[in-house]
C-alpha cells in the first residue's frame, strides 16, 4: 500500500462550477466563508433528472451560483431528491431553499434530522438558552457581546434557508439507485450524530462527506445540541467500517481533492488524534486546566468567536474521550468551571 495519497484528477472544478467525475456523476463546489473556502457537491444522473447531494450555504455567493452559473450545469435537469449527508449548514443550508425551488423530498439520516429540528424548535426556549449558556460557562467560556449569538445558537440559524417542509428519513442498508449505481447508505457517527455516506461497491465509489478528508481532520466536537457523549471513541470506531471498503475505494469528500488511499488516511487520522490526546495530558502536567484554556493552548490560531467555540468542541471531545478511559479527571466539578486535572495511574 502507498504511503501517500493519489489525487485522481489534476485540478479540482473552479467555485461555483462542475466537472464530470465519472459517467452520470458530476463535481459541484461552491463557496463557503471562512478558512474552508469550499465544499464540494455531487451531482448524479438519473433518469428523469438528477439526485443532489448537499447544498451548499445559504450565503449569498451560493444561491448566485445556483442561479447562475450552475444551471447551466443542470442542462435543464430538474432536481428529484436531495441527501444531506448532515445537518451543518454548508450541508444543508440550502436544503429548504432547493427543495421549495425544485418540488424534491430532502432525505437525511434520524439522528441529523432530530439535530437539525431541534436546532429550529428551540431557538426562543429561554431554558434552551440557558443551558446552552450553562455548558459553555461549565467549561470556561464565558457569554459575551462578540459571541453570545453564536453560543445561542443562532450562528446555524443565520445560514440556514429555513426548516425542509419534505423530510424523508433514510436508513443505514438502504440502498439508493442514482447516476447508474446502486450505493449503499452507510451512517457513522463522530463528526455529527448520524452522518450519511454512500458507497457504490461496483465500480468502488464513497461519498464520505465529512467523515473522511484528504488534508485535514473533520471537526470532531461536543457541543449542546449533540447527543453523543464520546463522539471522538465514536469516529475511531467508524474506521473498521470505512477499511472494508477496500484501499482502491474512490473517496469523494465534501471538502479537498478526490483520493485514493482510504487505508492510509485512516492511519493519518489516527495518528493525528492520537497526537492530540498525548499533548492534551502533556499540557495538564502543568496543573488543572478548563477546557477553554486547553483549547486556547492547543488552537492558538483559533482567535474569532466561531473557531474558539469549534476548537472548544474538539477539546472537549478529546477530554471526554480520556475521561471515559480513566486518564483525565474533573478536579472539584461543583465548584465554578471544570478543571481537568491527568490521572495517568486511573
Amino acid at each position: 500500500m502507498s504511503a501517500a495519497l493519489e489525487y485522481v484528477l489534476d485540478a479540482p472544478p473552479a467555485l461555483a462550477s462542475g466537472i464530470a467525475l465519472a459517467p452520470g456523476i458530476e463535481w459541484l463546489r461552491l463557496p463557503v466563508p471562512g478558512a474552508l473556502r469550499h465544499i464540494n457537491l455531487w451531482l448524479l444522473d438519473d433518469d428523469d433528472g438528477c439526485t443532489l447531494v448537499d447544498t451548499g450555504m445559504n450565503v449569498p455567493e451560493s444561491r448566485a451560483a445556483w442561479e447562475g452559473p450552475l444551471v447551466a450545469v443542470l442542462r435543464g435537469r430538474p432536481i428529484r431528491r436531495i441527501v444531506c449527508t448532515h445537518h451543518h449548514p454548508d450541508h444543508a443550508g440550502l436544503a429548504a431553499w432547493l427543495a421549495e425551488r425544485h418540488d424534491a423530498p430532502v432525505l437525511m439520516s434520524a439522528p441529523e434530522v432530530a439535530l437539525m429540528r431541534h436546532l429550529f424548535d428551540t431557538r426562543d426556549d429561554a431554558e434552551v438558552l440557558a443551558e446552552r449558556l450553562a455548558h459553555y460557562a461549565r467549561h470556561g467560556m464565558a457569554a459575551t457581546d462578540a459571541n453570545r449569538w453564536l453560543l445561542a445558537g443562532d450562528g446555524y440559524l443565520r445560514v440556514m434557508s429555513g426548516l425542509p417542509t419534505d423530510v424523508r428519513i433514510v436508513r443505514p442498508g438502504e440502498v439508493l439507485q442514482a447516476g447508474g449505481y446502486r450505493w449503499d447508505v452507510l451512517q457513522l457517527a463522530g463528526h455529527t450524530d448520524g452522518q450519511l455516506l454512500l458507497h457504490a461497491a461496483d465500480p468502488g465509489y464513497l461519498i464520505a462527506g465529512d467523515q473522511l478528508l484528504p488534508r485535514i481532520s473533520s471537526n470532531i466536537g461536543i457541543y449542546p445540541e449533540r447527543r453523543d457523549t464520546d463522539p471522538l471513541d465514536s469516529f475511531l470506531a467508524g474506521f473498521e467500517r470505512l477499511a472494508a471498503l477496500g484501499p482502491d475505494t474512490l473517496v469523494m469528500p465534501s471538502h479537498g481533492e478526490v483520493f485514493r488511499g482510504l487505508g492510509v488516511r485512516l492511519t493519518q487520522l489516527r495518528l493525528h488524534h492520537d497526537q492530540r490526546l498525548e499533548r492534551l495530558e502533556a499540557l495538564l502536567d502543568d496543573g488543572p486546566a478548563t477546557a477553554t484554556d486547553l483549547a486556547q493552548r492547543l488552537y492558538r490560531g483559533a482567535v474569532d468567536p466561531l473557531n474558539q467555540t469549534l476548537a472548544l468542541g474538539e477539546t472537549l471531545a478529546h477530554l471526554r474521550y480520556l475521561e471515559v478511559r480513566g486518564r483525565v479527571g474533573i478536579d472539584a466539578p461543583s465548584a465554578g468551571p471544570h478543571r481537568y486535572v491527568v490521572r495517568r495511574d486511573g
